[in-house]
């Protein structure tokens, strides 16, 4: 199966990694600001290695395995406490 030819890039652009990420620039900037995802700077310009991005995406599906219902103990339902009536006031 022939690859994409954006599959063989070893650096992206911040456009590309949201757009493959299906998430806006400015959400990307946020982990990148945060440190969730690497990036290089190359002069003026802002690249992701592909690499990168990959790590990225395991380390979400990481966290998203450790909190999914699954993962999580199951909750315990307790009855709802019955509320004593209060007399009417007039």
């Amino acid at each position: 199966m022939p690859s994409a030819p954006d599959d063989d890039k070893l650096l992206i652009t911040v456009a590309e990694a949201a757009r493959r990420l299906s998430i806006g620039r400015s959400h990307l900037y946020e982990y990148l600001l945060r440190g969730s995802l690497r990036s290089v700077r190359i002069g003026r310009s802002r690249r992701i290695a592909s690499q990168d991005l990959q790590a990225f995406i395991d380390q979400l599906f990481e966290d998203t395995a450790l909190t999914s219902p699954a993962a999580v103990a199951p909750l315990q339902i307790r009855p709802a406490k019955s509320v004593p009536k209060s007399p009417r006031r007039r």
